[in-house]
């Protein structure tokens, strides 16, 4: 994202290489989480393996609970184009040269967290969150933004509202991307501590922080991202903004490396000779 003429070098410096490396490094690793979404999840589907849906979080898949069954899986698969596509929506150029593709994909974009977004409301109405009333409402407060977000990026864009347009689509971005630091955070957590304050039931001191910690920070790096390009005059926090964004680019290098190599690639590979064993036969 090159800075436009006449803008000043606070707001050039909250869009460095630094803040593209980010981007790139973001989409590389929801990209390469949304194909596991897409292959593990719904491979289970035809490798008649539904209870591989248990792996991650307890009683997703039950099935006497086919209604909600099919709710957590909108939410699954919505949510994968939702981090397949999201990024495509901040590529200048995309933009600039091909607003027409820039407003389909949108449109596909916000569907598709509206979607997300009713459909993880639709399980927690259905079944309830397996940690309880404490993950009930972090996840449905999650929910609930997701929705509103993607109901404001498109209004503002069809009033031509750009600037709020902008806005709203960097705090839907901000949120989208929260399933996939769901399980990147209870990641580098256990292999860091071995887990502690988690529990097999998701009720844990640590889980309870979970069920807000997963899209509360993303929403306050969205509106510093927001307010440095609208104020020029806060240079000290565009600097602080760029200094956050060197360490979350550094940490999602590792983080991605490590998950693709011993989680998502072997699973991604496992179901996938699943399937193709299930096809022959």
């Amino acid at each position: 994202m090159n800075s436009l003429p006449g803008r000043s070098p606070t707001i050039a410096a909250t869009r460095m290489p630094v803040s593209r490396a980010l981007f790139l490094t973001a989409w590389i690793s929801a990209f390469i989480f949304g194909v596991y979404i897409v292959v593990f999840y719904g491979g289970a589907v035809f490798t008649g393996s539904m209870q591989d849906w248990n792996q991650v979080l307890p009683r997703l898949y039950e099935a006497a609970s086919r209604p909600a069954t099919f709710a957590i899986g909108a939410h699954f698969f919505a949510g994968a184009v939702v981090l397949l596509l999201g990024p495509l929506q901040f590529l200048p150029g995309l933009r600039a040269g091909a607003p027409t593709v820039h407003r389909a994909v949108g449109r596909v974009y916000a569907f598709a967290a509206l979607g997300a977004g009713l459909g993880g409301l639709s399980y927690l109405v259905l079944k309830g969150a397996v940690g309880g009333l404490t993950m009930d409402a972090g996840f449905g407060l999650y929910g609930l933004l997701v929705v509103l977000s993607a109901i404001n990026t498109v209004r503002h864009a069809r009033a031509r509202r750009f600037e709020l347009h902008r806005a709203w689509a960097t705090r839907l971005f901000a949120l989208g991307i929260g399933s996939w630091l769901y399980r990147m955070d209870y990641g580098i957590w256990l292999k860091l501590v071995g887990g502690i304050g988690h529990t097999h039931t998701f009720d844990g001191p640590f889980d309870h922080v979970m069920d807000f910690f997963f899209y509360v920070p993303n929403l306050l790096v969205a509106e510093a991202v927001i307010r440095a390009q609208r104020n020029a005059a806060h240079v000290l926090g565009a600097r602080t903004l760029r200094t956050v964004l060197i360490v979350a680019a550094c940490l999602l290098v590792i983080s991605t490396a490590l998950f693709t190599r011993s989680y998502w690639g072997p699973h991604i590979v496992a179901r996938l000779a699943g399937v193709h064993r299930a096809s022959v036969l």
